[in-house]
C-alpha cells in the first residue's frame, strides 16, 4: 500500500470542466494505491483523482486532463 499526494503545479483554469474554475498552484489530494505505481500514471485511477478534487474544493476536472502536465504526484509513504 503506498500513500500519494497530486497537487496542482500553476494556477490554471486549462484541466477543468467548467473554464470559470480554475486550480491553485499547490492545491492537493491525498490517496492511497494498493500498488506502487503512481496514480497519475494510471488510467483507470484518474476519475477517482478528479473526484476527489471535486469533494475537496468543489471543482470539476476533467479525467483526461489529470496528468502530469497540470499534477505533480509524490509518495509519502
Amino acid at each position: 500500500m503506498a500513500l500519494w499526494k497530486i497537487s496542482a503545479k500553476n494556477s490554471t483554469n486549462a484541466p477543468c470542466k467548467n473554464k470559470s474554475q480554475k486550480i491553485e498552484k499547490g492545491m492537493f489530494v491525498e490517496t492511497s494505491t494498493a500498488s506502487s505505481t503512481p496514480p497519475l500514471g494510471q488510467t483507470r485511477e484518474h476519475p477517482m483523482l478528479a473526484q476527489l478534487f471535486k469533494s475537496k474544493y468543489g471543482i470539476e476536472i476533467d479525467p483526461s486532463h489529470m496528468n502530469r502536465s497540470y499534477f505533480d504526484c509524490v509518495r509519502m509513504g
